[in-house]
């Protein structure tokens, strides 16, 4: 695999960070930067999915039952706020 070269600017104790970390596990800097990128990038996919699949139920409960109490949305809010799952969008449903 080829590999480009990338210049980041980080404040010096997150850099003192990730060069712990990188070598409690071993690997260079930039190794350890790429893995942590790539799974960075996979979680924010796998929550933006769980945020579609959660809108998508949404939408099917209110074509069959009607709109969504507003009691019911706020828990769903809080619950996928404490979870990591919410974004920064205003709560909506599918379309």
């Amino acid at each position: 695999m080829s590999a480009r070269k990338l210049s980041i600017s980080v404040p010096p104790e997150v850099e003192e960070t990730i060069k712990a970390a990188a070598a409690g596990e071993g690997k260079p800097v930039s190794a350890w930067l790429a893995e942590a990128a790539v799974e960075k990038a996979q979680v924010a996919a796998l929550h933006a999915a769980a945020r579609a699949a959660a809108r998508e139920l949404i939408a099917e409960y209110e074509d069959e039952h009607g709109k969504l109490p507003e009691e019911s949305r706020r828990r769903a809010r809080n619950f996928l706020s404490e979870a990591g799952l919410l974004d920064d969008e205003p709560w909506q449903t599918a379309s």
